[in-house]
């Protein structure tokens, strides 16, 4: 018998897509970590609530991201042409 997650819907179609299913994981996840809190010290897993604090942390960052976050307006700090030349001369720089 192998161990697995099933994800259930009760609303029609009755499948859920990818990201609800990441979202169900970053709860369960924390549901981990406070497992892993109330467990005594000797019981816990040594080094994984620190790993799951690293990946809620990234996703965390993708299922909350607000694209107003970041400024978007303005030029950006180098253009295509810069970037093409300064790589350009440490080419040139690195075979001479």
């Amino acid at each position: 018998m192998s161990n697995q997650l099933k994800f259930l819907s009760t609303h029609p179609p009755f499948r859920v897509n990818d990201y609800a299913k990441v979202d169900l994981i970053r709860r369960e996840l924390r549901a981990i970590i406070k497992h892993q809190d109330n467990l005594h010290i000797e019981d816990t897993e040594l080094g994984l609530e620190n790993v799951l604090y690293e990946v809620l942390e990234i996703l965390d960052g993708y299922l909350d991201y607000e694209p107003s976050d970041n400024d978007m307006g303005g030029e950006p700090p180098m253009t295509m042409t810069e970037m093409h030349a300064g790589a350009w001369k440490q080419h040139v720089a690195m075979h001479s």
